[in-house]
């Protein structure tokens, strides 16, 4: 008990950065803990993904500035099943032209940003992703049509890097 309210206050000072989900990740057990371990640990999600079998994923999004976003799996039976980070790199290469706004959605989890070019009939959802040697940011960006399926996708430098120097 002592050790779960350290691990609770501990998180709560590192939840800006999401540095409790490290946390979480050690302290969640597969197939033992529950949707109530995780929600302590991790705050409440962005997103509630109701799955057909009665399990959920709950989405933790650790943007705008962060660059990773929290799919944790929760069985039928209200245990946690693990977790995924939906902007890594195994997860973005799944992004394919024809792709639904709603696949890509529940794919990736919320963009960070999202911009309509009217000439160009194109929406760009925009996702900050760790390069692929993970020691740095770029922006991930999908283009979707008018009628809401991914175009292409392209990667731009990360702003906060330019503006600052880097």
């Amino acid at each position: 008990m002592r050790r779960s309210l350290w691990i609770g206050w501990l998180c709560a000072l590192l939840a800006f950065a999401g540095g409790c989900d490290y946390f979480a990740q050690k302290e969640l057990q597969p197939g033992v803990s529950t949707v109530d371990d995780v929600r302590r640990l991790m705050g409440k999600p962005v997103t509630i993904w109701e799955e057909n079998d009665g399990s959920q994923v709950l989405e933790y999004s650790r943007g705008p500035e962060g660059s990773e976003t929290w799919m944790v799996e929760i069985g039928a039976d209200g245990r946690y099943r693990g977790m995924t980070d939906a902007r890594s790199a195994a997860q973005l290469e799944r992004v394919r032209a024809g792709m639904s706004r709603d696949d890509l959605r529940r794919l990736l989890g919320k963009p960070d940003e999202e911009e309509r070019f009217p000439a160009r009939r194109e929406t760009v959802w925009t996702w900050r992703v760790k390069t692929a040697a993970g020691t740095d940011t770029e922006m991930f960006h999908a283009h979707l049509s008018s009628e809401g399926r991914v175009l292409r996708t392209s990667r731009t430098p990360d702003p906060k890097r330019i503006n600052a120097g880097g």
